[in-house]
């Protein structure tokens, strides 16, 4: 009797159960799949299992990320779940290679040029809604790795503004192009989501962001929570009312401090930024504010700055940036600029709004410059608001209008102009001193 054959052992490899609505993309047949999908759709976790399907079939796949850290979490996640299955991985090249001879490489898309000359089955693009210059790198260093073997790709994210390559790939798919297929989910989409997470997003974010981060749907303003628009409708002159609180950020390592001020209808009358010593930006903020009160930055070094300008005789009070204040103040922030409570000047103000930005992440939302840009009066802006709203007493929307009108009690009579400080904080709009508190 021939001797019987060896069996071959039997691995068990746990991979992602894929939701119907992961499932529906996954099955689809079009070459190009784009999908844009709110957040915790389940997006990567797709783009993980199709890709460990491909390599246990014994094909090449080519992951690409935005940035190291991105391609990174997806890297260490394959490798785990294929580690039964692997002859040999390196860490240092990002390739595995399995022993069914398929092969998983991972690359950045900010240095995609290495992967030319590769030969893919599939080509995973991740987080695409935030992978700069995206329509280029396809066409010259993915696309090309598809034609020798007639490969597919799945590109995946949330989208970052109407302008971005990845808002140009999803329109391809919604076209004639057989090749091509789009497909848009939301959050709740995703069946192990609950629905009272997304609903306390829905009450916590701006109605643009929550659209853009859960539903899929772009905004005009990309990542910018204010609005473009409302920014634009906020300019104006600087206002000649005397101001009835100041905004103060300080000054770290190559930032400004800046003092901005606010008049009694929310219109900034006061706007400075500058680098000095420490000494000199107290005696600076002193002759500026004079007995005005003031919000300050009292955080790391900033809160020996508030002591030392309280010690002076200026009126601080000292507010403590932590992510759950800081989103306090942005949160209100936007809020006066979509409706439209706010005026500021031209200039170098409006082109910190414009390029402030929002993120996402797992522990809530996020807002800080784009790196090497300045926030500084921005966060002015921000902790003037935050003392107009709490010297004032009262809803923003009763404050009424500075109007020429002679029965107006703003004008004390006809002969006075309305550049005049015709206004003070005790007899018209209640006392700063008895309204705020010792300690923000």
């Amino acid at each position: 009797m021939p001797p019987k054959a060896a069996q071959k052992p039997v691995v068990e490899i746990r991979l992602h159960k894929l939701h119907p609505g992961q499932r529906a993309i996954a099955d689809h047949p079009a070459r190009f799949r784009v999908v844009m999908c709110g957040r915790r759709f389940g997006k990567s976790a797709l783009g993980i299992r199709l890709a460990c399907d491909q390599v246990l079939a014994g094909q090449p796949v080519g992951w690409f990320a935005p940035s190291y850290k991105l391609a990174l979490e997806a890297w260490r996640e394959a490798v785990d779940r294929l580690r039964d299955v692997t002859a040999r991985v390196s860490e240092q090249d990002k390739r595995l290679e399995a022993v069914t001879g398929g092969i998983l490489e991972v690359w950045t898309l900010d240095t995609p040029d290495p992967a030319r000359g590769r030969k893919y089955a599939l080509v995973i693009i991740d987080e695409a809604g935030i992978a700069a210059n995206l329509t280029e790198i396809w066409q010259a260093a993915i696309r090309p790795t598809l034609v020798d073997l007639g490969g597919r790709a799945v590109v995946l994210g949330t989208p970052k503004g109407r302008k971005h390559g990845f808002v140009k790939m999803f329109t391809r798919g919604q076209g004639q192009d057989a090749e091509w297929q789009s497909f848009r989910a939301s959050t709740l989409d995703n069946p192990y989501i609950p629905a009272e997470e997304v609903e306390a997003a829905r009450r916590e974010l701006p109605a643009e962001i929550f659209r853009q981060e859960f539903e899929g749907i772009p905004t005009d303003d990309g990542a910018n929570p204010f609005g473009i628009d409302a920014i634009a409708k906020a300019e104006g002159p600087l206002s000649t009312h005397p101001p009835v609180v100041y905004g103060v950020d300080l000054a770290r390592s190559v930032d400004y401090t800046v003092i901005c001020g606010l008049d009694a209808w929310r219109r900034v009358c006061a706007l400075e930024r500058f680098q000095l010593p420490w000494a000199e930006t107290k005696a600076r903020i002193q002759a500026v504010v004079g007995d005005i009160p003031i919000v300050a930055d009292a955080t790391g070094v900033g809160d020996a700055i508030v002591q030392d300008l309280q010690a002076l005789g200026v009126m601080v009070y000292p507010h403590v940036f932590t992510q759950g204040s800081k989103l306090r103040l942005m949160q209100r922030l936007i809020a006066a600029f979509q409706g439209e409570e706010l005026t500021i000047p031209e200039g170098w103000l409006p082109q910190e709004l414009h390029a402030f930005e929002f993120h996402y992440t797992p522990t809530g939302v996020r807002y800080e410059a784009p790196r090497g840009e300045h926030d500084d009066g921005v966060m002015a802006l921000a902790l003037a608001l935050y003392g107009w709203d709490r010297m004032q007493g009262v809803p923003p929307e009763y404050v009424p209008p500075p109007v020429a009108d002679p029965d107006d009690p703003m004008v004390m009579s006809a002969g006075e102009s309305l550049s005049d400080p015709v206004v003070t904080t005790t007899d018209h709009f209640g006392s700063f001193m008895a309204q705020l508190p010792v300690e923000w």
